[in-house]
């Protein structure tokens, strides 16, 4: 199982070692550090795939590249878009995760120190960073075409796989929306993205779509796109796959053609894994479209595992709705039932979202910079105190209004 910690970084004082599982749940105030933890995470777990598909650039292995020139934590800045005064001699990143070890102590002019896990077998996931910023893709038209960044940077990473992804689906083979029963998504190449009304039949661009769909509908194809891809062939370049086989024979001098060949092809050329990051998962919905959208990207998840029969799929989420934690815990509460009687369970909320005990996590992130795991590990629910304190309030002060009403 994967892991992370980090220490001093922005407003993060020290998370503690946090537990990546196949669905991480991140609530907290405004501007607690649930954004700088995701983008973390995300990078780390770039990074290992670069190593691990042994990808080189400029003659150099991914592994020399992000342990020299400040490369981990500059491309962590410059992608992420994180203020580089975040990073100070106290700062502290450490992650373990499926292949790698990454490790970076100090400030923005720090070198990361990355080593192999010994008996970890490499492997090709599929990443996708999905941020806040996602409904642009529908409110501003033609974004992709005048969004130049000065660098490189994860929206306009988002905006490129979503001019990818979006031709998955036809007019003859749209994208049936969760979040909204009487859409379909699809991409036509001369009128561009567009909505469907099933029931009568109607065409709209996203661009006149509420705005609870312009920001779920990117999330909603990009996790159905992705999540499909796993088990099919890598998306690679001839040079991709050529640095590949170069690492590959660099590696182990003794091995044969066949036999790169052969582990290439398992391990490497297709995608065993989709995992994704995603901002405020709840955005501009309605309370039933959050949990209906959060059950969809379960079952795409669990979908995506069972392909591999293991757990390479996981998404990480911020949110700050309470409907997205109680639907949430009733997925876990599912998880519970199902052991102890499968087909009532499966009566009440269907198998397709039950994931086996243990496969979720979540932690708050308090005011003064840590995390806290607020999974109860007897009852196995998420405690909804930190991020619902508000219905307290209200319930407090109507009970002292109406003492006043009732005199």
């Amino acid at each position: 199982m994967a892991t992370i910690q980090i220490k001093s970084i922005g407003p993060i004082a020290d998370t503690g070692v946090i537990e990546l599982k196949t669905i991480n749940l991140f609530i907290g105030k405004q501007s607690t550090g649930k954004s700088t933890l995701l983008k973390i995470c995300s990078h780390c777990r770039y990074v290992e795939k670069l190593i691990s598909t042994g990808r080189r650039k400029d003659g150099k292995s991914s592994l020399y590249l992000y342990t020299h020139y400040y490369r981990f934590v500059q491309d962590l800045i410059k992608f992420y878009r994180i203020d580089p005064k975040f990073f100070s001699t106290d700062s502290e990143i450490i992650y373990i995760g499926d292949t790698y070890r990454i490790e970076l102590k100090g400030n923005h002019k720090s070198n990361a120190r990355i080593e192999s896990i010994p008996g970890a077998a490499p492997y090709n996931a599929k990443l996708s960073f999905i941020p806040s910023e996602r409904n642009l893709i529908s409110a501003i038209k033609d974004i992709e075409s005048w969004y130049r960044p000065k660098d490189y940077d994860l929206l306009f990473n988002f905006i490129f796989e979503w001019d990818e992804v979006r031709e998955s689906y036809s007019p003859s083979n749209p994208l049936p929306l969760v979040v909204a029963p009487d859409m379909e998504f699809y991409y036509d190449k001369s009128r561009g993205e567009q909505v469907r009304l099933t029931s009568r039949q109607k065409e709209i661009s996203p661009f006149y779509a509420s705005s609870g769909v312009q920001s779920a509908l990117p999330l909603e194809v990009m996790v159905n796109a992705i999540t499909n891809a796993v088990g099919t062939k890598a998306n690679m370049s001839k040079s991709d796959i050529m640095d590949i086989v170069s690492s590959l024979l660099n590696d182990d001098t003794d091995i044969d053609k066949v036999v790169a060949e052969s582990k290439l092809n398992k391990n490497l050329m297709t995608y065993q894994g989709a995992v994704f990051f995603i901002e405020e998962i709840e955005q501009n919905l309605f309370p039933e479209s959050q949990a209906n959208l959060l059950r969809h990207i379960v079952a795409a998840i669990k979908s995506a595992n069972i392909k591999y029969g293991g757990s390479r799929s996981m998404v990480l989420t911020t949110t700050h709705s309470p409907y997205i934690l109680s639907a949430l815990n009733v997925l876990m509460a599912a998880s519970l039932a199902y052991d102890i009687d499968p087909e009532a369970t499966a009566d009440i909320v269907p198998e397709e979202y039950i994931l086996p005990k243990g496969s979720i996590s979540a932690y708050y992130l308090t005011p003064d910079g840590h995390a806290v795991n607020i999974v109860d590990s007897e009852l196995y629910m998420v405690s909804g105190m930190n991020l619902d304190s508000v219905s307290q309030y209200v319930e407090d002060n109507l009970d002292r209004l109406n003492d006043i009403i009732c005199q």
